[in-house]
Formats: C-alpha cells, sequence, structure tokens
C-alpha cells in the first residue's frame, strides 16, 4: 500500500501535470469505489471545472476544483494514475478525466479497493474521512504524540499504523522507524518513555522526507505517476531482510506477525525487555 512519500510524490507530479487543466468529462467505471454520492453527481461535479491543485492529507488524494468541489482519492493497495493521450479505457482502468486539451488521466487499480469521495472546500477536513485523519510526523508535536500513546495499550507499531494517531505511516516505514529508534514492536505504546517517543517521531520525519526526496520505495506493485519506481527501497535496513544481516550488529533479522502485519525486526537492536 502507498504510504505518505509515495503519496506525495503522485501528488506533486499531478499537481505539476495537471493545475489549471479544465475538465471535459469524467468517467467511473466502477460505482462501488465512489462513497457517498451518485456516478450522476460526479459527472456533473466538475464538469468544465478547473483543477487549481492537487495536495495531500496523510494518504489521501485531494484534488481542488474551480466551484470549489473537493474530489479525495485514496490509492488502498494498487491505485496507480497514468497520464494518456487516449480515452480509451484500458484493463483495470476504472476513471478516466478528460482535459480540454486533449490530454487524459486514467485510474488504474488491479484490486478495485481505491476509493472517491466528492466534497466541498467548506467540509472536506470537518467530514468523514478526512476529519478522522491526523496529523503527520512533519506536523505533530511530540508532546501530543506521547499524550495519545499513553492513552493506548495497543503494541507500538499497531498504534502507529493508525492513521487517527498519526498519519503517513504504513506497513515499510513503521518497521523502519522502530528500528532506527531501537525500539521492538509489541512494546506497549502507554510504556514508552517521552525519550522514545521522541526517537520515534524524529526518525519518523527523517525517514519519510528521505524516502520523498528519493520518490518512494517500490516494493511489489507501487510506481508513481506513468510507473515511475521510487528508490527508497534501496535504503531500507530492515523491512523485506528476512535472513540478511543487520546492518548495525550483523545479528540476523527475522520476521514475525504484529497486529496480522508481517513484521521486520533485529531481534538484538529492538530488545523487547528495552
Amino acid at each position: 500500500m502507498p504510504e505518505l512519500p509515495e503519496v506525495v510524490t503522485v501528488v506533486n507530479q499531478l499537481n505539476k501535470e495537471l493545475t489549471n487543466k479544465k475538465v471535459a468529462f469524467i468517467k467511473l467505471y466502477k460505482e462501488k469505489m465512489l462513497k457517498n454520492s451518485t456516478l450522476e453527481e460526479l459527472e456533473n461535479s466538475f464538469k468544465n471545472e478547473v483543477i487549481l491543485s492537487v495536495t495531500n492529507k496523510g494518504k489521501f488524494i485531494v484534488f481542488h476544483f474551480s466551484n470549489d468541489k473537493i474530489l479525495l482519492s485514496h490509492l488502498r493497495m494498487n491505485g496507480k494514475y497514468f497520464l494518456n493521450n487516449s480515452a480509451r479505457k484500458e484493463k483495470h482502468t476504472y476513471l478516466v478525466m478528460g482535459f480540454q486539451d486533449a490530454s487524459f488521466l486514467h485510474y488504474n487499480d488491479t484490486r478495485m479497493f481505491g476509493t472517491f469521495h466528492i466534497k466541498t472546500k467548506e467540509n472536506y477536513l470537518k467530514t468523514p474521512p478526512l476529519n478522522q485523519v491526523a496529523l503527520t510526523p512533519m506536523e505533530i508535536d511530540l508532546e501530543d504524540l506521547f499524550l495519545k500513546l499513553q492513552k493506548s495499550s495497543r503494541y507500538i507499531k499497531t498504534t502507529l499504523l493508525d492513521q487517527s494517531v498519526i498519519a503517513g505511516l504504513g506497513n515499510i516505514y513503521v518497521d523502519e522507524v522502530l528500528f532506527a529508534s531501537k525500539i521492538h514492536p509489541l512494546k506497549k505504546s502507554n510504556t514508552l518513555t517521552k525519550k522514545q517517543v521522541e526517537l520515534i517521531l524524529k526518525f519518523s520525519k527523517s525517514i519519510l522526507l528521505k524516502s520523498i526526496e528519493l520518490g518512494g520505495s517500490t516494493i511489489n506493485s507501487y510506481a508513481s505517476l506513468n510507473k515511475q519506481e521510487g528508490q527508497f527501497q534501496n535504503f531500507l535496513k530492515v523491512h523485506t531482510k528476512k535472513g540478511l544481516t543487520c546492518p548495525e550488529c550483523k545479528n540476523i533479522i527475522e520476521k514475525i506477525v504484529v497486529g496480522g502485519r508481517g513484521t521486520y525486526i533485529c531481534s538484538k537492536c529492538q530488545n523487547e525487555e528495552k
């Protein structure tokens, strides 16, 4: 699943390519992807409107239009955007946005898990799903994060994956952040010291920013606009490294399961008793 660096990479590319384009039509081919709206409303809301900008809130992509309407897009597991010179629907293409300059934006999703919401400028941050999305590591205050973690008895990995606690971290980056912080993923959130939370926040920022700089991590199927692959996967320390040696202590990296998620750790560096 694309995490914050991958979403930011896609958003930066979409913003560059789509800003000031005027929509000729928008067509969604899989109605279940559109939440709390109709296909007719989707088609009518954005026709003849101009895209003012493309931003993000956590892992959600936010298209801002000239009529103060908002289109939210979540890529989920496999969603991808492509610029195209044809409106012709290709395999696994479920949305096509056509522009008056005869260019087209396609949304492709092999597993059909992606979602779209129609919102307004006034309400999009105040209503579901975005009103439930927390601040990112680059935005949240240490004291606020510490207090949130003190209220949770869940495993720290599970808590960090909760987008209502802190936004943007997924399986890849939580593994990397906890390794860098030398914290075991099965440690209870409310047992962490403020110093440990400070380390989590510090490494969350630095790792996410470095990944954004490198276009994200291409693992399995992720690619940004028009199949551009990221490069941060080449710098991962533990995620996907089962059976390899730890870059810090030469211990063997293990794969365990935390909350149903495959999790990579160095049991020596991330001693559960620390």
